[in-house]
């Protein structure tokens, strides 16, 4: 499974190269953080309608393409923007830190060179764990969590905000 996990991601990646050279703009690519194998459940495809509606809202006006992948690694929504690159960063942190789901929310904004733009390059500090609140990178890296405390988290989070 997790094999196709990465799969996805690689073909996601290759989507978004592609959308840069067609339309030599930045992509904004939305999906949801789900943690664990399933990146499908009932849950993650809740949440992903609602970043998806909130994406669209952000950016359809000012988007020369928009579509949605699904696969092994979720559903994920990408878009090529006529927004500065930053400014589109910019408005993807605003919706990961003001929205109630924003904690899950992993919104990218990929510069027309094909790198991501990190949080760090606008000053803002890297994502917390959503169990501790400490550097959710560490938390990862340690096992800081169990899967199913954070898959449990997860999902009380989104039941609770849709």
């Amino acid at each position: 499974m997790i094999n196709n996990i990465l799969q996805d991601r690689e073909k996601r990646y290759c989507e978004i190269l592609s959308l840069i050279i067609k339309y030599s703009m930045p992509v904004v690519c939305g999906k949801i953080n789900y943690p664990g194998d399933n990146k499908n459940t009932i849950e993650a495809q809740s949440a992903f309608r609602i970043l998806q509606q909130l994406l669209r809202e952000r950016f359809t006006e000012n988007s020369k393409h928009i579509q949605v992948l699904s696969g092994h690694d979720g559903s994920s929504i990408l878009i090529a923007t006529n927004f500065k690159s930053l400014e589109a960063k910019k408005i993807a942190v605003s919706l990961e830190a003001n929205h109630s789901l924003g904690r899950i929310f992993d919104i990218d904004v990929y510069e027309t060179d094909g790198s991501p733009i990190s949080r760090e390059s606008l000053g803002i500090e890297s994502r917390r764990c959503i169990i501790c609140s400490d550097d959710a990178r560490i938390c990862m890296r340690t096992g800081c969590h169990s899967l199913q405390e954070v898959v449990d988290r997860v999902n009380q989070l989104i039941h609770y905000n849709i």
